[in-house]
Formats: structure tokens, C-alpha cells, sequence
């Protein structure tokens, strides 16, 4: 299946986690107003439709069931499905199907996927009930009497935010409506430079877009575009800039091999000692720093190795959690760290491996960084990608033949802008 176009800032970025046959891919297409999933979801997906004015893209996953029954791989993708907001989703859409009964086991399974995202989702979260229509006469404040202790701690967790869905599509156009109407309202946003609370509304009953309303306004006050941060929602921001030619925030991912020079290479993007070098990186972290003008986050993860002297497993869980250390909205890059040494078959081999848990679409937001940039001793880099042969320009092709060198032993200033302006060109 086609992942769609990629989302963009001036809309919503929705993800659906829920149970197997819960009725996610019904949602997801309710939402899209076409038939974008299909049932039986087994590997998370992207599709996007223009709804109501609004460019919106939602993320469908596999369904889980019992902890103890739901496969590794179901849990893979989940947690793969956040490589696939590439801005952050805007609400979490925890699905139920308002037929069935929440029991503390459905809470149990829910939660254990929810802590293998290891992130906090409950200020996006939103529950989804779906199958309205077969409630019958039961209202859904009823229902969710009836449910008891469970359900009740859910929505609680959730901020009391919840939408129903019916199957009938005559109905589902103004469920859709309400839903957006409930997911802007959650969306926090930053104070006017007045002082009065500024709150673009989606006028959806009118047909104009938060886009509009966002453009009046920095109409009369420009200097309101000053006043926007890497803090404020995705959704300001992406408006703002797509307006005023305002640059996002940059968040750089990097991967690699054990001892690559990955650590180095963060420490002297950021300019100080933020990531410990010397010793085996087990987990994601990240630092942040204002470079040039631009606001950077850096997240480190683990190293594969050649001679099973890594976790493998360890590896590719943190490689999955590592774009939820991103800020939301932030223009996301991963950074293939590649030493200037031997490089054979084995190496793209391992690459690929690790870089596939991420999914083929990581190739068109990936830069390769050559480490050790002094090793090459007065040669030119492309020599040394001549003389690697086939392994190496396989990686490079599959990243459109983007890549830079850094010396990770000096600390030159030019070089990390060099890097960041490539980035940006992305």
C-alpha cells in the first residue's frame, strides 16, 4: 500500500492505536472520507486526504490482543508507527469499540503497547469509540457508566476527551467534524503578543481553515511571528512558517555501528560534552542547543556491532523509541554515521538490518556523516567512496547521494553549519 504524500504542518497528523478488529481502518477511512486502509492491518501505514480544507494524514496500525498472545512484531510496529508522524501526531486516537466491554484485561493489554511506546500520550489522547450505531438506545455517557472502573480511569487518563463514531456514513461526516472540532480544542496555543489569548478556530461548518484565520492575524500584528517557539504546538508553528518562511526547529537522529565516532559527532554538533564517549551507548538520550539561529536537538542511540558485542534487540527498540525524543514539529534528519575506514558488504549489511526497523521511507529523510574526516589523510572523500566499491554506494544511493564529512577531533564551527544547511536543503 501506498504511504500517501507526505503530511505536511498545515494540518492534522492523527495516529490510531487500538485492539485487533477494533475498527481502526473503518475509522481511519471515515476520517480520510475514502478508503484508505484496508481490514486485517499488519505493518503500520500512512494516507492522507484534504478534509474539510484541512490536509490531514492518518496513521493506521496492526491491532494487539492479550499481552501475553499479541506477537513481537505487532509490537514492532507500533512503536515504528511514530517514525511515520514525521511532524508528531496532533492526537493520539485510542480506539473502542462501543459494542464490547472494557475489562481490566482490554486496560491491561492497552497499557503494556502503550509503555513499549515510552513516551507520554495522555495530553493527545483521545478515546475513539467506534460501532456507535449498534449502542442501540443507550446513550454514551451510559454506556460508559455501565463499563465501570476501567473504562472510566481511561478517560480520566485521557483528559474526559472521547468521540463516537457510528457506521453509517450519512453520520460519519459530522462525527468527523465534531472530532476535529475536540482535537483543536486540544491543541494548546500561544499567547497573542497582546496579552489577550489568541485561539484560531476551525471553522469547519464554514469551510475556512486555521491557515486563514492564523494569516489575518499576523497581517495585524507581524510582529506576532517573533513570539512563536519550538514549544508551541506543530500546528502553530507549521502555519507561521509556511507564511513567513520561519524555520522549525532541526532534530538530528544518529545511527550507527559501535564506535562510529556517533557520540563525537553529537558532542560537537552541540558543542559541549553531552553524550559520554568511550563507553557503550545502551539507551536514547538527547541534548539540545541553539545553533546559529537554529534551534537543535540531537538524540544519540545505541550501536549496532559486527561481532555480537550489542544487545540486538536492545539496539533496534532504541532505534524505534528515538523519534519520540524529538520535539513535536521539529524537521527530523537521521544521521547514518559512517567512519572513514574499511567499509565491506558486512557493514551494508548491518545497515540495512537496523535501518529497515524504521521502514523504507527513512531513506528520503537520511544523510550519511562520515567520521574521522582526518583519516583521510589530505585525500578527497569521494576517493574514499570509490575505493569502498558497491557496499558503500549502495547506502549512498538509497539516501540521494547525500553526505557529509566532519573531523570530530576539532571543533570547528563552520563544518556543524555545513551540516545543518544540508539538512535543510533536505
Amino acid at each position: 500500500m501506498s504511504h500517501g504524500p507526505e503530511p505536511t504542518l498545515s494540518g492534522l497528523v492523527l495516529l490510531l492505536l487500538g485492539e485487533k478488529q477494533s475498527g481502526k481502518s473503518s475509522a481511519g477511512n471515515a476520517i480520510l472520507s475514502r478508503r484508505a486502509f484496508h481490514q486485517k492491518t499488519s505493518r503500520s501505514c500512512r494516507e492522507s486526504s484534504s478534509v474539510f480544507g484541512l490536509q490531514v494524514t492518518v496513521v493506521d496500525t496492526p491491532g494487539w490482543s492479550s499481552p501475553s498472545t499479541t506477537p513481537r512484531k505487532v509490537s514492532r510496529e507500533i512503536c515504528r508507527s511514530l517514525t511515520l508522524c514525521h511532524q508528531g501526531p496532533h492526537a493520539i486516537l485510542l480506539v473502542l469499540p462501543a459494542c464490547s466491554s472494557f475489562r481490566p484485561e482490554e486496560l491491561g493489554a492497552m497499557e503494556a503497547q502503550i509503555r513499549q511506546l515510552e513516551t507520554s500520550i495522555w495530553q493527545q489522547a483521545i478515546v475513539l469509540f467506534t460501532h456507535g450505531d449498534q449502542l442501540g438506545g443507550l446513550s454514551i455517557q451510559e454506556h460508559i457508566r455501565q463499563q465501570g472502573g476501567s473504562l472510566q480511569w481511561l478517560l480520566e487518563r485521557c483528559g474526559n476527551r472521547y468521540q463516537v463514531m457510528s457506521s453509517h456514513s450519512a453520520q460519519s461526516q459530522a462525527q468527523v467534524m465534531e472530532l476535529f472540532q475536540k482535537i483543536q480544542r486540544m491543541v494548546e496555543v500561544p499567547k497573542h503578543p497582546r496579552g489577550v489569548g489568541y485561539r484560531p478556530q476551525i471553522l469547519l461548518n464554514q469551510h475556512v481553515s486555521i491557515r486563514q484565520e492564523i494569516h489575518v492575524e499576523m497581517d495585524r500584528s507581524p510582529e506576532y511571528r517573533q513570539q512563536i517557539t519550538s514549544t508551541d504546538p506543530p500546528i502553530i508553528r507549521g502555519f507561521v512558517s509556511a507564511r513567513a518562511g520561519w524555520n522549525p526547529s532541526l532534530s538530528l537522529i544518529l545511527l550507527g555501528r559501535r564506535k562510529s565516532g556517533k557520540s563525537s559527532a553529537g558532542n560537537m554538533i552541540l558543542n559541549r560534552e553531552q553524550f559520554q564517549t568511550g563507553i557503550k551507548t545502551t539507551s536514547c538520550s538527547a541534548g539540545r542547543a541553539e545553533i546559529s539561529g537554529r534551534s537543535v536537538t540531537v538524540v544519540d542511540t545505541p550501536g549496532w556491532s559486527l561481532f555480537g558485542l550489542a544487545n540486538a534487540e536492545q539496539v533496534r527498540m532504541g532505534i524505534l523509541h528515538s523519534p519520540s525524543l524529538c520535539p513535536a514539529g521539529s524537521r527530523r534528519t537521521f544521521l547514518l554515521v559512517i567512519p572513514v575506514d574499511s567499509f565491506k558488504e558486512k557493514d551494508r549489511k548491518a545497515i540495512e538490518t537496523n535501518v529497515a526497523v524504521l521502514g523504507d521511507e527513512v531513506w528520503r529523510s537520511t544523510v550519511v556523516l562520515f567520521t574521522y574526516g582526518d583519516e583521510l589523510k589530505g585525500s578527497t572523500v569521494e576517493k574514499y567512496i570509490e575505493k569502498k566499491g558497491k557496499p558503500l554506494l549502495w547506502v549512498l544511493e538509497r539516501c540521494g547521494s547525500r553526505y557529509h564529512v566532519c573531523d570530530t577531533k576539532t571543533n570547528n564551527e563552520a563544518q556543524v553549519n555545513q551540516l545543518l544547511e544540508l539538512v535543510e536543503r533536505l
